[in-house]
């Protein structure tokens, strides 16, 4: 399953974290690869968080929050064993955007232009 689909949620199985767990995981560019995480507490920076709330999502069963502050671009053998789910709604869509509109502190500039491109194909 190496190959994801924009705006689709995943529960990924990474290394990417100490220790190894699952992470649900927002696909938001499928040509590089790159993923934000979603956490149920905020980044220890506190710098370029969202906070969504519980039942955005079929997966989000309590409030959490959408790192924004880096892309995280799992090892395709992650991904093989990755279980999709559906695709973020329109409105939190808008409510990323929004907060990158916003101003994020740490997220490199083309990286957040790279989110809300996609993104934004996603609203039509």
């Amino acid at each position: 399953m190496a190959s994801c689909k924009l705006g689709h949620i995943y529960i990924v199985d990474t290394v990417l974290t100490k220790p190894p767990k699952e992470k649900f995981a927002l696909c938001v560019c499928v040509a590089e690869g790159y993923f934000i995480w979603i956490n149920t507490n905020a980044a220890p920076h506190g710098l370029d968080q969202l906070e969504i709330s519980a039942g955005c999502h079929e997966l989000i069963k309590h409030d959490s929050h959408i790192d924004l502050s880096r892309l995280v671009k799992h090892p395709d053998w992650e991904l093989d064993s990755a279980k999709e789910f559906p695709c973020i709604s329109v409105a939190m869509c808008k409510e990323i955007i929004a907060r990158i509109d916003d101003g994020l502190d740490l997220l490199p500039p083309r990286h957040a232009e790279i989110i809300k491109a996609n993104l934004n194909s996603l609203l039509g």
